[in-house]
């Protein structure tokens, strides 16, 4: 036999071996993988240099079909990018969109306990495989020496980066144990049983994984904080220690599992976490070290980073000598002022050389930066020329392997396509190996550069310490003709008169030198004003763009309320709520005219243009539906002066966008004022729907009314309590979860009902303890009617909504009714509850604290009928995917007619719902109509 067959044929041994590994490995067997079969695999990945068999083999299996197959799935591929070849994290790169695929299915399919977390695994593996294909440096078993640390946080710009990243792998891998945990709690598994052992295997790597990058994200971060200000690390700091509070929760956890303690060594951490603000905690850290039994530490101990040296800038004394005084003819002066000249210039000299040593100590560290970055890109580059290699080798043993099979022709053209690739992939590595060599190049000139620069700096330093051994020496010369001088003073008494001209030299140098000094001091402040000049300006700039951005916005608000007028006669609006509006924009109005004669763009005219704008765009529409509700006949001509305010507002903001400043003062502000008068007398002008009201017979409804809501809500809440028991008995399964959980959501929407009637109650006693003085309740009542009819009115809506809502959910509940039926009833109590907030908050004082009780109430109210509504749709599709995915009983022909009988009843509900739609709008139509013509009819009766 040749040796190309024996190669061949252990070939197929090889694969044949993978092939029985995998399949052993992914069964439906409720247990942890094992591990003679994983070795094997792990094993097979170094011998073949790749994962491409694996994925190969994987390919060929449905992880579809079973839950357990699939997680099973993710804890292998886990082990292999850990414990596997290097290139495995490369190779399983290009299935990203399967893991992501597949975890979109499990996560639409919930029919199992591990749904959910066969999703977070698959989007923790590809979040992982991500993470190494950007920092294809980092092994996947995460074991970085420090030099290797150190390489990775040479730039600062990508150590911040590499420790956000960091920071969203410790929240996958911590969100897996979230999930498995909750997992194991809900079906009541024990770590003792297969079942519970099967779901706890992976959280092994999870502890593996979380120590090493627990370990770098510490050094990262102290790193971090050497070079940058503590406020830019802020968010690295507030996410590090709530997972350093989760991490050393899950530790405590595992540590108290048997499953655990006989696997892994799980870690200890300290109870607090490293203080990064103070650099000597690096010190006494300690790395964590997490390791499967019988292998011992995986790493030792970590050496702490050097500390930056820093350079201390001398402060040089730019004060002058003071005048020296002349002394007495027997006196000798004690200290010349040349001395101090000179120590001046010798602390201008030591400054130099101090910032000269700086610069050569940064070009240093730059040149070394360049040395470890050429250093990486020679390893990468030996990479490459290794990977290079090995596919030249895979490409020639492909050529022997063409030539000994030319009988099969097939199998040649094969081999060939084969050959072509591998020579396509060399040609790639060859080019992107000249790239490299290209940039190694680049890399070898900068440094050339660099130490020209550094030499050139030498030299200068050279030089500059040239001058001062010259100035040193000058200085030396002065001192000994200061001793000379000083020794013809003490010898003889007429040298007293040289000195004294000396001195009176001395006096003018200094004179010279103050002049000097004020020349410069003028020269500065002149420069600093200048730059105050500039910076005024363009401070004026950037508020003139800021608000002409504020009028394009207010121009645009304006469009729209334009747009929203075609709309107002199908909402409906209270009368005295458009009004009161009215009055607080013509006060706003006065505000902005005083803002608008400075003639300036400031910060309170752009803040007061923007609020002007959305007010009067909001109560110009609130205007026309208000007239509207209270009276067609009187609607045409408000609904006119709105247009003319709206249109008015736009040339205010016109005029001001093109900075007609003095056109908006005199024309523009005095129009809309005027328009907005005109609109306020037409609104107070409107037809009210009250009489002469009874204020007995107005405070004794209002009473009841709200007994028969509090009892309503009462009957709602014993009902709902009834319906569940009755669904309990009657239903079981999902219908019976479905069930519970809404009427569950109706229990609680109800209950928010009638905290807030409680609360609304509480503030309406305020408020007729406030407002009726020394009247009686009856009387405020009936002073406020317009008000008490509109509590009337909500309370009235709160009750009917109620009931309407129990039998909703009666018919949801028996299969009688509709869910959609439900969903309305519960956002019409929502509406119901609205219309009693607005109408409390009418009269209420702005700092009212049972006011703003009532406001948390209703938004409680808000979250609960999205909470009914969430829940009534979730149910619905619960039991519809039930009922309609079931198709396993279906034969190829009724497949069709099924499909084709759906299309049918698509196109028909369509049809339907655009006919229910035109229905809709009518009744809404009609119903506006009937309403004015019942207002119109109560106000003639009551006149």
């Amino acid at each position: 036999m040749s040796r190309s067959s024996l190669v061949s044929h252990d070939r197929e041994l090889f694969i044949k071996s993978q092939l029985i590994a995998c399949h052993k490995a992914l069964n439906k067997t409720e247990a942890p993988l094992k591990q003679k079969h994983v070795r094997a695999l792990i094993v097979g990945t170094h011998k073949e240099r790749s994962a491409n068999v694996f994925w190969n083999t994987v390919s060929r299996i449905q992880l579809e079909k079973n839950p357990v197959l699939t997680w099973k799935f993710c804890h292998l591929l886990h082990k292999l990018i850990r414990d596997g070849h290097r290139k495995v994290p490369e190779d399983s790169h290009r299935f990203i969109s399967r893991l992501v695929q597949l975890g979109n299915f499990w996560q639409h399919l919930r029919t199992s306990g591990y749904g959910m977390s066969n999703t977070t695994y698959c989007k923790m593996l590809a979040s992982r495989l991500e993470f190494h294909k950007r920092h294809s440096s980092i092994p996947g078993s995460l074991n970085l020496t420090e030099s290797q640390l150190n390489a990775l946080t040479s730039d600062v710009n990508e150590t911040f980066e590499l420790g956000i990243e960091m920071l969203d792998q410790m929240d996958e891998l911590l969100n897996l144990k979230t999930v498995v945990t909750n997992t194991m709690e809900s079906l009541r598994w024990s770590s003792l049983v297969p079942q519970g052992q099967c779901l706890l295997a992976p959280l092994i790597l999870v502890i593996l994984d979380t120590s090493k990058l627990y370990d770098f994200l510490v050094k990262v971060i102290f790193k971090l904080h050497a070079t940058c200000p503590p406020d830019m690390l802020a968010g690295h700091r507030e996410r590090f220690y709530s997972l350093f509070r989760k991490t050393k929760k899950f530790y405590e956890e595992a540590s108290n599992l048997q499953y655990f303690k006989y696997l892994v060594s799980i870690p200890t951490l300290p109870a607090n976490a490293p203080n990064f603000l103070q650099a000597s905690d690096l010190d006494s850290y300690q790395s964590p070290h997490a390791y499967l039994h019988g292998e011992g530490s995986s790493e030792g101990g970590d050496t702490p980073p050097d500390s930056n040296s820093m350079f201390d800038e001398s402060i040089i004394d730019l004060s002058m000598p003071d005048p020296v005084q002349v002394a007495p003819v027997q006196q000798i002066p004690v200290r010349d002022p040349k001395d101090d000249i000179v120590d001046s210039l010798r602390a201008d000299l030591d400054h130099i050389r101090q910032s000269h040593e700086r610069l050569i100590q940064e070009a240093r560290a730059r040149i070394e930066q360049y040395e470890n970055r050429l250093l990486q890109m020679k390893q990468e580059s030996d990479l490459y020329k290794q990977t290079a290699e090995e596919h030249r080798m895979e490409a020639e043993r492909l050529r022997n392997a063409s030539l000994l099979t030319q009988q099969s022709s097939q199998a040649t053209e094969e081999l060939e396509r084969k050959i072509q690739e591998k020579e396509q992939k060399f040609q790639k590595m060859k080019a992107f190996y000249d790239n490299v060599r290209e940039e190694h190049i680049n890399t070898l000139k900068e440094i050339g550069e660099l130490r020209k620069k550094v030499e050139n700096l030498e030299r200068e330093a050279m030089n500059k310490n040239e001058e001062l051994r010259l100035l040193a020496q000058r200085v030396e010369e002065a001192e000994r003709e200061r001793s000379l001088t000083h020794e013809r003073a003490q010898t003889s008494a007429n040298s007293i008169d040289d000195l004294q001209s000396q001195l009176v030299l001395s006096q003018i140098d200094i004179e010279n030198l103050n002049r000097t000094l004020d020349e410069l001091k003028t020269e500065h402040s002149n420069e600093l004003k200048a730059l105050e000049d500039r910076h005024a300006t363009h401070l004026l700039s950037v508020t003139q763009s800021l608000f002409a951005s504020v009028c394009e916005a207010a121009l645009q608000v304006l469009d729209q309320c334009a747009e929203d007028l075609q709309n107002a006669t199908s909402i409906t609006y209270p009368l005295h709520l458009a009004i009161s509006p009215l009055q607080a924009e013509l006060e706003i109005l006065e505000g902005l005219h005083t803002l608008v004669k400075d003639s300036r763009a400031t910060e309170n005219l752009c803040k007061t243009s923007i609020v002007f704008c959305h007010d009067v765009a909001e109560s110009v529409v609130n205007c026309a539906a208000a007239a509207y509700t209270a009276s067609i006949q009187h609607f045409e001509p408000i609904n006119e002066q709105c247009r003319v305010v709206c249109m008015t507002a736009t040339s205010l903001y016109k005029a001001l966008h093109d900075g007609r400043w003095s056109n908006a003062d005199s024309n523009e502000i005095p129009n809309l004022r005027h328009s907005m008068e005109k609109l306020l007398d037409l609104m107070k002008s409107l037809p009210t729907t009250s009489g002469d009201v009874d204020a007995d017979t107005m405070g004794r409804q209002f009473e009841d009314e709200m007994k028969r809501m509090d009892e309503a809500i009462q009957n709602a809440v014993a009902m709902i309590e009834a319906l569940q028991k009755k669904a309990r008995e009657n239903s079981s399964g999902v219908r019976l979860e479905v069930n519970d959980k809404i009427l569950d959501s109706c229990n609680a929407l109800m209950n928010a009902v009638r905290i807030l009637v409680a609360r609304s109650r509480d503030v309406q006693e305020e408020i007729v303890a406030q407002g009726k003085g020394t009247a009686s309740p009856s009387e405020f009542y009936k002073r406020n009617h317009q008000w008490t009819e509109g509590l009337l009115s909500a309370a009235r809506a709160v009750g009917v909504a109620a009931t309407v809502l129990i039998n909703s959910a009666d018919g949801v509940v028996t299969g009688k009714g509709k869910y959609e039926h439900l969903i309305v009833s519960a956002q019409e109590i929502a509406a119901s509850v609205a219309q009693l907030y607005v109408s409390s908050r009418v009269k209420a004082d702005r700092d009212s604290k049972k006011m703003a009780e009532l406001g948390v109430a209703s938004k409680s109210v808000n979250t609960c009928t999205a909470s009914v509504v969430a829940t009534v749709k979730s149910g619905q599709q619960t039991l519809s995917d039930e009922r309609i995915l079931d198709f396993t009983h279906l034969s190829l022909h009724e497949a069709k007619k099924e499909e084709m009988e759906s299309q049918v009843r698509t196109l028909e509900l369509e049809a339907e719902l655009t006919r229910e739609r035109n229905r809709l709008a009518a009744l809404r139509k009609h119903h506006y109509h009937l309403a004015s013509i019942v207002a119109n009819e109560q106000n003639q009766n009551g006149n």
